[in-house]
């Protein structure tokens, strides 16, 4: 079945990820520039002025970011195999915990350095931990899903 509600848990977990593409997760406004910082690009708040990053800086965000959507995709559609499920959403979990130590320790002091003033977190950076408690859910509604099994199991 399809229609459980871990799968429900997962897909907007996969929703809310994808929503990162499209909302910044933190605004750097100093005296040198003003950055916005996405899941994809760090762009700059003045026009006509580019920040001076390498092209692969956020090349770690993107990644992880896609490829815990594919992994939540995926694991969706595995719900017949719900030790598999299971162990597909602790990948998730533990991935999902990199991307946000990597934004908050990584990510935010190096572009405060750059912008020379605060951050701004956006609605975006709350994204990840909302996503982190649908892979709670998601989570303990497989290991529900199994241990009722489990019983069936052995009553036959």
């Amino acid at each position: 079945m399809i229609q459980r509600k871990q799968s429900v848990f997962l897909l907007l977990a996969a929703i809310v990820l994808g929503l990162l593409y499209y909302f910044p997760l933190a605004s750097f406004i100093g005296d040198k520039d003003s950055l916005e910082f996405y899941v994809y690009l760090v762009a700059s708040k003045v026009p006509d002025q580019v920040p001076d990053l390498p092209v692969y800086f956020v090349l770690p965000v993107l990644t992880l970011n896609t490829l815990i959507m594919l992994l939540t995709i995926v694991s969706i559609f595995l719900f017949r195999k719900r030790m598999l499920q299971l162990n597909l959403v602790r990948i998730n979990l533990i991935l999902l915990l990199v991307m946000i130590a990597g934004f908050f320790f990584y990510y935010v002091p190096a572009l405060e350095d750059l912008s020379g003033g605060i951050v701004e977190y956006e609605m975006g950076a709350y994204f990840p931990l909302v996503a982190f408690i649908f892979y709670i859910m998601a989570y303990r509604g497989i290991l529900f899903d199994e241990k009722l099994v489990r019983s069936a199991d052995r009553l036959r």
